[in-house]
């Protein structure tokens, strides 16, 4: 992969960001800093605080890819923005069940927000968005 293949594709959707992950493999340390980069970037240019990151083209991640999507989180909480994970599948989801990123029961000790696909990600963090701090 050279320095110039985006590992994002952006789009808004009801005032929703919604930043793909085109690779399907995410790992090694450049790779995270380029996915933290390009997601740090992507919301400068919208100043959008809700955002959906949608995982359906991963098919293999390493430990590292963690942080750029934690990076992101901690960014937006800040902000009082919401994130919500979408499109995992596989192993990637058993990666995050394992690793307690997400919760597979219910419970809100886990980092992230997790729906099915990108339409529900979007009237997740819509609903969310609205409730007051």
């Amino acid at each position: 992969m050279s320095s110039r293949d985006t590992l994002l594709q952006t789009s808004v959707d009801q005032g929703v960001l919604v930043l793909t992950i085109t690779q399907s493999r995410i790992q090694g340390e450049e790779t995270a800093q380029q996915l933290r980069e390009e997601m740090q970037l992507a919301l400068e240019k919208t100043g959008i605080q809700r955002v959906v990151v949608d995982l359906q083209n991963v098919r293999y991640m390493s430990s590292v890819a963690f942080w750029p999507l934690l990076s992101l989180r901690r960014q937006l909480a800040r902000s009082e923005g919401r994130l919500i994970i979408c499109g995992l599948t596989g192993d990637i989801e058993i990666l995050f069940l394992t690793t307690k990123m997400i919760s597979s029961g219910g419970a809100v000790d886990a980092p992230f927000d997790v729906a099915p696909n990108a339409a529900a990600a979007v009237e997740k963090v819509k609903i969310l968005g609205e409730r007051p701090a």
